[in-house]
């Protein structure tokens, strides 16, 4: 892995921090029903790009303090396959959400989002110095979860029903991993 400035490169995928010019294909992306229930568990799927604009503004403008968002791009192509998200509340410098989406379906399932949340963890722990990273997903995304298991997270608990979308509640699944755990398997 390699890092070119806010570039990090990996085997078939780099991350880079996003851009204005991606949130056309981010608001793409945001309105996909199928896409956004396994990236934000909501009905709520359609956004316009004018709220896209605004939710992302200070972040554009390196203003924003607890969040990161980077775009994931095929390196082959340097086509925008998806994007990734850390999420830092905490002050005290201990944890890391983090979050991650493939907007182009062709590619999921293919290893690209697993090569994705690898570089983010890169980021997270190796060069943010965060102590923990946690996600959550959907409890019945088993793609997505054994992928984050290939990247290290272990399973922590189940908050039973807090999702509804499609006509029903679902669980969703807390994932969590430590530097210490990062540091082993990079080390292995």
């Amino acid at each position: 892995m390699r890092i070119l400035g806010i570039v990090i490169e990996g085997e078939r995928v780099r991350l880079r921090k996003l851009e204005k010019l991606d949130l056309p294909l981010l608001h793409k992306w945001a309105n996909d029903r199928e896409v956004v229930a396994w990236a934000r568990f909501s009905p709520e799927h359609m956004t316009s790009l004018a709220a896209l604009e605004k939710a992302y503004e200070k972040e554009l403008h390196d203003e924003e303090t607890e969040r990161v968002s980077f775009v994931i791009e095929e390196s082959a192509s340097s086509r925008p396959i998806g994007w990734c998200v850390v999420r830092t509340w905490d002050r005290k410098h201990v944890s890391a959400n983090v979050g991650i989406s493939l907007g182009e379906k062709e590619l999921w399932g293919k290893g690209y989002g697993t090569e994705a949340m690898n570089l983010l963890l890169e980021i997270v722990f190796d060069h943010q110095g965060w102590h923990h990273a946690e996600l959550w997903t959907l409890a019945e995304n088993e793609r997505a979860i054994k992928s984050f298991e290939k990247c290290g997270f272990r399973r922590v608990g189940v908050e039973r029903e807090v999702a509804y979308f499609s006509s029903g509640y679902h669980d969703v699944l807390l994932m969590e991993q430590l530097k210490s755990e990062w540091d082993a398997r990079k080390a292995s």
